[in-house]
């Protein structure tokens, strides 16, 4: 039942961050950046210190206990994260839901993949575990380049309707490239958890499965920071900042930036980590490969059911679909990498 708990968590977690920026496509009045930056309030600050609130209490004191410096460079590395999620949000904007999650979803596992495989675990690579990820990663980069054709093909068949929708490739790369490697900065953040953990731990009895939230906030605080900077600056630029106060339909505008955010943190703050640790030491090879299967199938049937598709051939669609079937099993091999390499490694 445990298990099964755990799996449906999973599942739900990657529907919820997989359709998290579905309301942009139902704005009629706000342009990207300003429902973007409303659901950013909610899923990086609101929510992260609601839920300190309910599950360590004590939460400020403790804070005050850590060293300043963990804290600064945990903030730092969600700066530079921050700049990933703000990229992240418009190249789905600029690829669609579709094929912007197939591509960067796919960056970002790559880059996950290999910065603690070859910072910290390059001993791995000859064993079983480092095999199945390095063959993972292969998979992975298989389905990145259909993704990648079958985006070619769509844009080949927009172009000829329309050349005002022609994307540059360069643009595209640039996207993708660093939406892989600034979304990928979490890693790095846990060097400088150790006296968080052990403070929260021991002198404060804050329970093992909790701590981590303490990790999270100022994580997300740093992301929030460089996404309040970034969208304002291009809100001041375009002169839609007074879409806040003067647009049309504003309580429906409000109510679609809360909700992406509330989708997300529904997702990765609460399902998945709920359900990650109900699956205990499966999480990694169970809960992951369904969370990120998930996320993919959920994103590409809602940008397929929006019509980012419409009127593109079989073959084009068929590009797609394999695309997206050699992403899950890339994913779930990584997934069960993973899990051996927890299991294998003292």
């Amino acid at each position: 039942m445990q298990i099964f708990m755990g799996s449906l968590l999973c599942v739900l977690a990657g529907a919820c961050v997989g359709l998290f920026l579905l309301p942009l496509k139902f704005s009629q009045a706000w342009k990207w950046e300003n429902s973007w930056l409303v659901g950013a309030f909610f899923m990086y600050v609101v929510f992260p210190i609601l839920t300190l609130y309910l599950v360590v209490p004590r939460f400020v004191e403790i804070y005050t206990e850590i060293p300043l410096r963990d804290i600064a460079m945990i903030y730092l590395f969600g700066i530079i994260q921050g700049t990933g999620s703000y990229v992240f949000t418009y190249g789905t904007t600029l690829l669609g839901l579709a094929l912007g999650y197939a591509l960067m979803i796919g960056a970002i596992s790559l880059v996950s993949l290999l910065v603690p495989l070859f910072g910290a675990h390059l001993d791995r690579l000859g064993k079983l575990d480092g095999i199945a990820l390095v063959t993972g990663s292969i998979i992975l980069l298989a389905g990145i380049a259909l993704a990648g054709h079958a985006g070619i093909l769509r844009q080949r068949k927009a172009s000829k309707a329309n050349e005002a929708s022609k994307i540059s490739l360069g643009l595209t790369c640039a996207v993708v490239i660093w939406a892989g490697i600034a979304n990928s900065l979490f890693y790095f953040t846990f060097e400088f958890q150790k006296a968080m953990k052990d403070i929260a731990v021991t002198r404060y009895d804050v329970p093992e499965h909790f701590w981590g939230f303490l990790n999270i906030l100022p994580f997300m605080l740093g992301m929030f920071t460089v996404n309040l900077l970034l969208t304002v600056a291009k809100m001041v630029r375009e002169r839609t900042l007074r879409n806040f106060w003067a647009a049309r339909g504003l309580l429906r505008e409000y109510f679609l930036g809360f909700t992406i955010g509330l989708l997300w943190y529904l997702g990765q703050g609460v399902c998945y980590t709920a359900g990650h640790t109900f699956l205990g030491p499966l999480g990694v090879a169970v809960g992951a490969a369904l969370f990120m299967g998930t996320m993919m199938v959920a994103s590409n049937v809602a940008g397929i059911r929006t019509g980012e598709w419409e009127g593109v051939g079989p073959s084009t669609m068929r590009a797609l679909y394999s695309a997206i079937t050699v992403l899950v099993i890339a994913m779930t091999v990584i997934a069960v990498g993973n899990y051996l390499q927890q299991k294998m490694t003292p």
